[in-house]
This record gives C-alpha cells, structure tokens and sequence, in this order.
C-alpha cells in the first residue's frame, strides 16, 4: 500500500488549470521526482499536499486513509514536511529559533538545550553545518537552504517534499544531500524531489513523474529511462548542447577592480583585495562556494554595498563614489540571486515592475509625469519578447507573485538588458528554473556578450559557468584565488581553487 497517494487532483487558477486531474502514488522508501517546465503544475500540487492550496476537486490518501490538509500545521502534524523553494524563515531570528518555532510543546516550556543538542546532532550528521546561533538575515542564500532543510529533519518525518534543494548547493554539498536523501530512504523515509537537473533525477531518483501544462504526461522508472526521454517528455525535444563562444572578447576592460576590499562587524572582511577586470564582449564567470563573497562582490559592484577601500572603474571612469542609480544610469545592470527579496515587488502588476527602473524618464514618463499608456506599451513589447507568460486574461496587469519562477526570473531579465546598459552582473540567473527558461536566459547572456558587452556571471552551477564563460574567477575566503580560462577550467580545477588550493595546483589538475 503506498504512503501517499493523489487521485484526480484539480486545481484552477483564473480559469487556468495548474493540476488537471493528476494521480499520484508515493511508496515508503522511495525517492520520487517532479519534472516539468516552470508553470507545469509541480509546486501547485505538492502546495495542494502541504496544506497551502486547497484543490478544487480529487482526493488524497495518507497511509491507506483519506485525509485532508487544511494547513501546513496539518500536513506536518501527520508527518509531512516541505522545504519551498522561496524560504519560509523569519529573518530576524536565531537559526535554531527558526528551527524549533511552533514546535508543540514550547509554549509551556521551552527546552533549548536539548533543542540545540538534537539541532547538533542533526547538522552534523547530514553534514548541512549552519550557526544555530546565527540570524538568519545575516546568512547567505545557501546557508538559508541548509535551515530549511534541517528545519524539514528535525521534525521527523516520513515524507519530505523537497522544492529545488540543490539550486543553491555546490556540487561537493549537492553529493553529501544525496547522500542523506539516499540514507532516509533506505530508513523507509518517502521523499519527494522537484528538480529541474535531469542528471540529479538519474542519480539519486526511483521514479519520475512528468508534468507538462498541468497534466501528468508520463510517469517513468529512472532505472529504465535517460535524459533524452526525460527531456522529450518534459519540453518536447532533446537538450541542445550550447556552442562556446566564436567572438573573442576584446582587449579593452569594460570593468576593473584594484584592491576592493569590504569590512563589516560579523564578517571581518567578506571581499580583500579583490583584483580583477572583465573586457568588452566576454563573459566572466565567478564560481565559487556559497558564503565566499559571491553576493557581497555583486552588490560591491552594482553600488548597494559601498566597499571599504580600493577603487572600481567603467571603462574609464572612476564609479567609486556612485550610489546604485547612477550606476545603473553609467550601464550596470544587476540580476538578483533572490528574485522575489531583491529582483521584483511581487504584489505589484508585471508593468509596474517592468518600469521601476525607467518609470522617470521617456518613453514611460513626460515632462517628469509617468505616461501609463506608454508604459502599458512597453510592458506589452517586453512581455513578448521575452516571452513572459501570465496566467489568465490579466495579462501585463497580473500579480507577479502569480508568475512562476521562470516568468519572473524573464520579466527582471527585461527590465535588466537595457539598449544603453554595458555591464550585466548576473547572480544566479538560472536558480529554479527548467531547461527551456535556462536556455532563455543563456541565449539573452550570450547575444549581450556578442553585442560587445560584459557579463559578471556569478553561479553554483558549474556547468553552467563552464559552458557560459570565457574565463572563470574563483572566490575562497572573500579573495580571488585563481582566474582560469575555459580551456584551464575543469570540474576539477575548480574544485580543488573553491576548497581553497593554490591556483598552480588546480591549473596543474585542469591539464
């Protein structure tokens, strides 16, 4: 008899159906995956199990009885647990106030000892190490993820559904998170799996079921499948292997960094002595593990962080001194890691946020008035050239927290790649999305880099920024300890700079 099972599921949206009738059965101590696109309908129905959503018709049975999660609270009482991929955290407590909030029992007594012991325990074990001590509004995306996780573990449960766990891993920390999945489900745990990586589901996948505009379209024994199936099913065709880049970069810097340093209470110095330049039409990646730097060095660059010394130069130009609007105006643009904190206002429409970075200045403003029809306009070209899909008959005038992932993740990259803009810093522009939307955006990166402009790529996925980049930067410790070319920059090369060896060493390993 499987542990859970999801029999007709529907649920509709404007009109739209997210679900359309899906079954699903999950069996005790199986590792099950959900693939499909950005707005297939995965996270809509795993919502729908953990109590968010409420479906519109079917019916769920847990442990061969029907049941009915009105709430998270219920979900997790009956022993089912979810890490989102938009974290659920309270950013102004402790990471273990975090983990043990609404616990039953601690509101008589709290026993934070023991609470920190088994926190301990736990973190040690499935080697996802965090500060339990620490706020989590100080921590990185990453080490965010890690709270979620171990939040999800420390409450013992039998089925734990798992929205996007590795986007913001590396891949020695994406290993060890197999490693615990694999143990829970040899403990007879069921685990549910959304990814869009389909090595990730031939790795450490039992089954995999297929969804594509709502409905389930197959459902497949990973042993007996490959990624070229699973693609065919997911997006209708085979992956396409990117080519490098045929336009070599020019001499000329577009960006350089002498001697940037940035200090700050808690973290004595996240960024010393940063060095580096990006030239006109190259892409320079920047890999590194989460927590080394990699966000303080957007932010430095893009002017929300002013740095603590050195200078930082635009072409020519000296932009030190520059807030964050000027240096948009000098042609910096920023793609934010999160796009839901940082990138988008998700309970303003799709125009608005298209327009808050141009709103005073033509075509969306006149004589220093914001022109609606004009804006209006310029959200209908943006949204079709990026291909921003809204669900419903809204259209541009739609909730941005009603987009999927991959459609907000579009509509930043539209505002973002402005005709007079020189300098992409691009942090993580693919976390969360599926192969379609990561291809969009690897098209868009690479046409930016071909029109002679820069890209500072900053990503986990060193696939990514091996395919992607010209050459790489490596962070460790807040310093740049190796800049690779693509012909140095092997897994293994960057692996070996990311834990912290010396560039000689890890050039020696990429030949």
């Amino acid at each position: 008899m499987p542990l859970l099972t999801m029999k007709d599921i529907c649920k509709s949206f404007s009109g739209v159906y997210a679900n359309d009738h899906i079954n699903l059965s999950i069996e005790e101590g199986e590792i099950h995956a959900l693939l499909g696109e950005n707005g297939a309908g995965k996270t809509t129905l795993v919502n729908i199990l953990y109590g968010l959503y409420e479906a519109d018709s079917g019916e769920i049975f847990w442990n061969g009885e029907k049941a009915s999660f009105r709430s998270p609270a219920d979900a997790i009482r009956a022993g089912i647990g979810m890490v989102q991929q938009h974290f659920s955290l309270v950013r102004n407590m402790t990471v273990l106030d975090n983990v043990i909030l609404n616990l039953p029992g601690n509101a008589a007594f709290l026993k934070r000892k023991e609470a920190g012991e088994k926190f301990a325990r736990l973190a040690a074990a499935h080697g996802l190490l965090v500060d339990p001590g620490a706020v989590v509004a100080d921590l990185t995306v990453g080490e965010q993820q890690r709270v979620e996780i171990l939040k999800a573990l420390y409450r013992n449960v039998k089925l734990l559904i798992l929205d996007e766990p590795t986007a913001v891993l590396t891949p020695q920390e994406t290993v060890n998170l197999f490693q615990v999945l694999r143990s829970l489900a040899g403990e007879g745990y069921a685990i549910i799996i959304i990814t869009h990586r389909l090595s990730e589901i031939m790795e450490v996948t039992d089954r995999v079921s297929i969804l594509r505009s709502g409905r389930k379209v197959a459902e497949l024994d990973t042993a007996s499948t490959d990624v070229h199936e699973l693609s065919r099913h997911m997006i209708g065709h085979d992956i396409d292997e990117m080519p490098p880049p045929d336009i070599p970069p020019r001499e000329a810097p577009m960006l350089r960094l002498d001697s940037v340093s940035l200090e700050r209470k808690r973290l004595a110095q996240p960024l010393h002595d940063i060095r580096f330049s990006i030239r006109k039409g190259e892409i320079l990646g920047v890999a590194g593990v989460e927590g080394n730097g990699q966000k303080e060095l957007a932010e430095v660059i893009c002017g929300i962080r002013r740095h603590t010394s050195g200078t930082i130069f635009l072409e020519d130009a000296d932009i030190s001194h520059l807030g964050v609007r000027p240096r948009y105006e000098a042609g910096i643009a920023y793609i934010s890691d999160d796009r839901q904190g940082d990138g988008l206002v998700p309970d303003m429409n799709i125009t608005e946020n298209l327009a808050l970075r141009a709103y005073g200045k033509p075509p969306m403003a006149r004589h220093g008035l914001v022109d609606a029809r004009a804006m209006s306009k310029v959200a209908a070209e943006k949204t079709q050239e990026y291909q921003v899909l809204a669900s419903g008959r809204s259209g541009a005038a739609t909730p941005v927290r009603l987009l999927s992932g991959g459609n907000q993740q579009k509509l930043i990259i539209a505002r973002e790649l402005e005709e007079g803009g020189k300098l992409i810093v691009a942090c993580q522009p693919t976390r969360g999305l599926d192969i379609g939307a990561s291809e969009f955006v690897h098209q868009k990166l690479r046409a930016w880099r071909d029109a002679g402009k820069s890209v500072l790529l900053i990503s986990a996925d060193l696939e990514e920024i091996r395919m992607l980049s010209d050459r790489v930067a490596v962070l460790f410790g807040g310093r740049v300890v190796g800049v690779l070319t693509r012909e140095e920059a092997s897994v293994q090369a960057l692996g070996l700079l990311m834990g912290g060896v010396t560039a000689a060493a890890a050039e020696g390993a990429g030949a």
